[in-house]
C-alpha cells in the first residue's frame, strides 16, 4: 500500500453494502429512539447556551466594574482639610479635581442677579392723549357758552320784531356798550358757570370767569386758549422731578401710551429736559406775553389762569411695569456654574486661599458623598455595558468575519482594562508635567497616551474586525477618561485604527515601530485637525501636543505592545506572527528530528507549504500560520515512518496487515503528532492543524481493501466506516482547510504518471470539490469564491513542480572529449584529462537512455 494511493482515492466514492433498513414506525407515531435523541440533542444545546451566555455576562459584568472603578474617581477621595478659617492663608499642598464637576456659585449668581436688577431702567408711561383731552374740555366747554351767547342774541331780536322795530346792525364795539345787552349776555354766562367749569373739569375765580364773560368766549379767544393748552400739555410733563433725578445718568424707558395701550417705547439719557406740572405751570404764567395784545390784560391773564389749571401730567412712573422687569432680569441670569474638569488644578502649593477656593472646596464636599460616588460609578460602569453591548452586537451582525470565541472576548476585556488602567496612569503623568511647566496645558500633554497600543495588540493577534471594534469601543471609553472630550475620542480612534492597518503581517519586532511611526504621524495629523477645528492651532500647546502625539505613537505604544504580546502569548496561548516565523525556521528541534525520521513526508511537508502560503495570499488568510501548520501538520509520522509511502525503500509492512490494524496504524499519527506538538509546546493554532487537516475523512485505501475483502464470501460482514474515519475535528479555521486541501492535493499529484497540466487541473477541482461534498469545510470560513482562488493558487504550484523538461542528448550526459595535444619532441600524444566519478543518479539516467 501507498500513502499516495491513500490519499487519492480519498475523493473517491465508497461502495459500502447495504445496511439493513430499521423498521417503518407507524404512520402518524414518532419513533422513541428519535424522540428521546431530539431531547437530549436540545438538552445538551440549552446547557451549552447557557453556559456560554453565563461566561459572557460574567466577563461584561467584570469588565464593567472595572471600567466604573477607571472612569471615575479612585477609591480614596482627596481630603480637603481647609475651612472658613483658613481665608488668606497659603495653601500647603496641590489640590485637583479627581473627577468632573459642576460647582454652583451662589454668592455670583446673588450677585450677577443684582446687577441685572440694578441695570433694567426705571419705566415711565407717557400718555400722549393728555393734550388732546384738555383742548377737548377747552373745545367744549367754550362752545357751550357760545351756545349761550347766540341764544340771548336770537331773544334780543325777537324782542325787536315784537315791538315793531326793525332789527339794524351794530358793530361789535356798539354791542359791547350796550349796557342792557351785556347783562343779559352776563346773565345767561352766569347760569351756564357750573356746566362751564364742569366741562374744562377745573375752576376759575370771578374776575377770571368775567374777563372770558366780557369776551363772550368768542372763537379768537378760545383757539389763543386751546394753542397754549397744547403748547403746556404737548410736552413730557411730570408728577414729581425727584423720582427722575434718582435715575440720575442712566435715563429712563418711556412707554408711548395712547388711548390705554403702548405703541412704543425709547430710552431718554437725558432726562433734564423734562420738567414736572409745578415747573410747567411757572412757565406758562410766562406767555402772557405771547397773546394778542387787542385782548384786555384782565383776558390774558384769564386765559393763562385757565392755561395753568388744565396742565396735566402726562409722564407717570410705572412701577408694577419696573417690578416685572427687574424679575424677568433676575431670571434671565442663569445660574454661576464652576465647572472643573477631571484633573484641573484648584490650589497650588504656596496660593493664597480665597473664598471662592472655600467655596469650590464645600461643593466638592457635597457632591462627594458615598452616595454620589456612587452614583457616578453606576453610571460609568452602564456606559461601559452600554459601548460594549452596542458595538459589539453590530461587529456581530453587519460584520462576516467577526466571529470571536469567548477566549478573543475575554482578551478584548483583559486589553481594555489594562489599556484604561495604563491611560490614567499616562495622564496622571502628564498633569505633573504640567505643574512643572504651567505654560503648557495639560491637554497638550494627553496626546502622549498610547490609546492606539490597545488596537494594536489586537490586531497584532487577531483578526482586522475584530480591532474596529475594539478601536469603536475605547475610543468613547478614551473620551470619558480625558474628562468627556469629544477630541480625545476622535485622536484615539484615528490613532487606533492606523497602527491597527499597519501592524497587520508584522513579522518581526522593527515592523511594530514601523507602525508606530504611521500612528504616530497620524496623531499629529489628529492635532493639527482638532487644532484647526477649536481655533486653538498655534503657540506651544500645540507644539507639545504635535510632539507628544508623535512619541506616544512611535515609542511608546510599540514597546507597550512587545512588551504585553509576550504575555499575551503566554497567558492566552495565541501565536503572533513574530512567532510563527521563529516556527518557520527549518532549524527548529522538531523539523530536524522529522527529516532525520522520515524525510519523505518532510519533503512532503515543505512542498504543502508552498502551496498553501500561495493560496492564503491569495484568499487573504495568514500565509505565515498557513506555512507554519504545513510544516508540523505530519510530525507524527516521524514514530512509524516506515509506515507511510513517502518513507517506504522497498518493502510495504501493510501487507502483512489487516485493513482495520493498517488504518489504525496511519490513523495514530495524529495522536502522535498531538504529543509531539505538545511536548515541543507548539502553539495551539499550529497545534489544532495537526488532527484537522485530516478532518473525519475514510483511510480510503484500507477501507475499500476490506470492502474487496468482504467480496465473494457466503455470509460478508457489514463494514463500519468509523473505524476508518480520522476522528477529527473538521478544520476551524481557513488555514487548516488549506492544509487539508493541499495535502490531499500534493499525494494525489505524486501518483499521477504523466502529470501534465489539463490532468492536474483537473485533479485539484476533483479534491476539492469532493472535500466540500464531504461536508468537511462546514465549520470554517471558506466560501466558494475562496475555493476558486485555492484551486487557480494550486494548479499554478504544482504546474512549476511538474513543469515539462527538454531531452538531453546522450553526449550532455558524457562529460567533456579528450583532446590532442603535442610535447617538446612534437610527437603526438593522447593526453586524457582526469575523469570525475560518475554519481549513481547519472549512471542510471545514462541507462534509462
Amino acid at each position: 500500500m501507498s500513502n499516495s494511493e491513500t490519499k487519492a482515492d480519498a475523493g473517491k466514492p465508497s461502495a459500502q453494502p447495504k445496511a439493513e433498513k430499521p423498521e417503518k414506525a407507524e404512520k402518524g407515531e414518532p419513533r422513541l429512539d428519535t424522540v428521546q435523541s431530539s431531547v437530549k440533542a436540545l438538552t445538551r444545546l440549552s446547557k451549552g447556551n447557557w453556559k456560554n451566555r453565563s461566561a459572557n455576562l460574567a466577563v461584561l459584568a467584570v469588565t464593567a466594574l472595572a471600567c466604573a472603578y477607571l472612569l471615575t474617581p479612585s477609591l480614596f477621595s482627596q481630603r480637603i482639610p481647609y475651612g472658613e478659617e483658613s481665608v488668606g492663608q497659603f495653601s500647603s499642598m496641590v489640590i485637583k479635581a479627581n473627577r468632573d464637576y459642576d460647582i454652583p456659585d451662589e454668592d455670583t449668581t446673588r450677585r450677577k442677579r443684582e446687577e441685572a436688577q440694578d441695570a433694567v431702567l426705571p419705566v415711565y408711561d407717557y400718555d400722549v392723549s393728555v393734550a388732546d383731552a384738555a383742548v377737548e374740555r377747552v373745545r367744549s366747554a367754550f362752545e357751550r357758552m357760545q351756545a349761550a351767547a347766540r341764544e340771548v342774541d336770537e331773544r334780543g331780536r325777537a324782542d325787536e320784531a315784537a315791538n315793531g322795530e326793525e332789527p339794524k346792525k351794530r358793530s361789535r364795539k356798539q354791542e359791547e356798550v350796550a349796557e342792557p345787552a351785556e347783562e343779559a349776555y352776563l346773565a345767561a354766562f352766569r347760569e351756564r358757570r357750573e356746566e362751564w367749569q364742569r366741562r374744562l373739569e377745573t375752576y376759575l375765580d370771578d374776575d377770571s370767569f368775567l374777563a372770558f364773560a366780557r369776551s363772550r368766549f368768542s372763537v379768537e379767544v378760545q383757539h389763543e386758549t386751546q394753542k397754549l393748552v397744547m403748547r403746556a400739555n404737548g410736552q413730557m410733563v411730570a408728577e414729581y422731578r425727584d423720582p427722575l433725578a434718582v435715575s440720575g445718568g442712566r435715563g429712563i424707558v418711556v412707554r408711548r401710551k395712547s388711548g390705554g395701550d403702548a405703541v412704543g417705547e425709547r430710552v431718554v439719557k437725558d432726562v433734564s429736559p423734562i420738567r414736572d406740572q409745578s415747573e410747567i405751570r411757572q412757565e406758562v404764567s410766562r406767555w402772557v406775553t405771547d397773546l394778542p395784545a387787542e385782548m384786555s390784560p384782565q383776558l390774558r391773564k384769564a386765559i393763562v389762569t385757565l392755561v395753568v389749571r388744565q396742565v396735566r401730567a402726562n409722564l407717570r412712573f410705572n412701577r408694577e411695569e419696573t417690578e416685572d422687569r427687574k424679575r424677568l432680569a433676575a431670571e434671565s441670569v442663569k445660574p454661576v456654574v464652576i465647572q472643573l474638569k477631571k484633573g484641573e488644578k484648584i490650589i497650588g502649593d504656596g496660593e493664597r486661599i480665597e473664598h471662592r477656593h472655600l467655596v469650590i472646596f464645600a461643593a466638592i464636599r457635597n457632591q462627594s458623598g458615598p452616595q454620589d460616588i456612587t452614583l457616578v460609578r453606576v453610571g460609568g460602569g452602564l456606559l461601559a455595558v452600554l459601548l460594549v453591548v452596542v458595538v459589539y452586537g453590530f461587529g456581530r451582525s453587519s460584520l462576516r468575519r467577526f466571529r470571536p470565541t469567548r477566549k478573543d472576548a475575554l482578551l478584548g476585556a483583559v486589553t481594555i482594562v489594562v489599556m484604561l488602567a495604563t491611560v490614567n496612569v499616562t495622564l496622571a503623568i502628564a498633569d505633573v508635567l504640567h505643574d512643572r511647566f504651567p505654560q503648557i496645558s495639560s491637554e497638550a500633554f494627553y496626546f502622549a497616551a498610547p490609546f492606539a497600543a490597545g488596537a494594536m495588540l489586537i490586531r497584532f493577534v487577531l483578526a482586522p474586525e475584530a480591532a474596529v471594534v475594539f478601536a469603536v469601543i475605547f475610543a468613547g471609553f478614551a473620551g470619558v477618561a480625558t474628562g468627556n472630550s469629544l477630541e480625545f475620542g476622535l485622536y484615539s480612534l484615528v490613532g487606533s485604527l492606523v497602527a491597527a492597518a499597519k501592524v497587520a503581517r508584522a513579522n518581526d519586532r522593527a515592523a511594530l515601530f514601523r507602525a508606530g511611526v504611521a500612528a504616530g504621524i497620524a496623531n499629529v495629523c489628529a492635532v493639527i485637525c482638532l487644532g484647526l477645528l477649536t481655533n486653538k492651532l498655534g503657540g506651544w500647546n500645540t507644539v507639545t501636543g504635535c510632539v507628544a502625539g508623535f512619541l506616544g505613537g512611535a515609542l511608546i505604544v510599540p514597546i507597550l505592545v512587545m512588551g504585553i504580546t509576550l504575555l499575551v502569548e503566554a497567558a492566552f496561548g495565541y501565536t503572533t506572527d513574530i512567532k510563527l516565523l521563529e516556527l518557520a525556521n527549518l532549524n527548529h528541534p522538531a523539523l530536524k528530528e522529522l527529516i532525520v525520521q522520515a524525510p519523505g513526508t518532510y519533503h512532503h511537508s515543505i512542498i504543502i507549504g508552498s502551496l498553501v502560503e500561495a493560496a492564503a495570499e491569495a484568499i487573504g488568510a495568514n500565509p505565515l500560520l498557513a506555512r507554519v501548520c504545513a510544516y508540523y501538520h505530519d510530525i507524527g509520522k516521524g514514530k512509524n515512518p516506515l509506515y507511510f509511502a513517502e518513507n517506504q525503500r522497498g518493502e510495504n509492512k501493510h501487507n502483512k496487515l489487516a485493513p482495520q490494524m493498517s488504518a489504525l496504524i496511519i490513523k495514530r499519527h495524529i495522536t502522535d503528532g498531538t504529543e509531539m506538538a505538545r511536548h515541543y509546546k507548539l502553539p495551539k493554532q499550529v497545534a489544532d492543524a495537526i488532527p484537522q487537516h485530516h478532518g473525519t475523512r475514510l483511510v480510503g485505501y484500507f477501507y475499500h481493501k476490506a470492502l474487496k475483502e468482504q467480496e465473494g464470501k457466503p455470509d460478508p460482514q457489514p463494514i463500519d466506516d468509523s473505524l476508518y474515519r480520522y476522528p477529527g475535528p473538521k478544520p476551524q479555521f481557513r488555514e487548516a482547510a488549506l492544509v487539508m486541501i493541499a495535502d490531499a492535493v500534493e499525494a494525489s499529484s505524486r501518483a499521477m504518471q504523466e502529470p501534465t497540466p489539463a490532468k492536474l487541473q483537473a485533479l485539484v477541482q476533483k479534491i476539492i470539490n469532493g472535500i466540500f461534498a464531504d461536508g468537511q469545510l462546514d465549520e470554517c470560513d471558506l466560501t466558494l469564491r475562496d475555493l476558486n482562488e485555492i484551486a487557480r493558487s494550486f494548479f499554478r504550484i504544482l504546474g512549476g513542480i511538474y513543469h515539462s523538461r527538454p531531452d538531453y542528448p546522450p553526449q550532455a550526459l558524457q562529460g567533456p572529449r579528450p583532446q590532442l595535444t603535442e610535447v617538446k619532441d612534437s610527437k603526438p600524444v593522447d593526453v586524457r584529462q582526469e575523469e570525475k566519478p560518475v554519481l549513481p543518479e547519472v549512471k542510471r539516467a545514462q541507462n534509462e537512455r
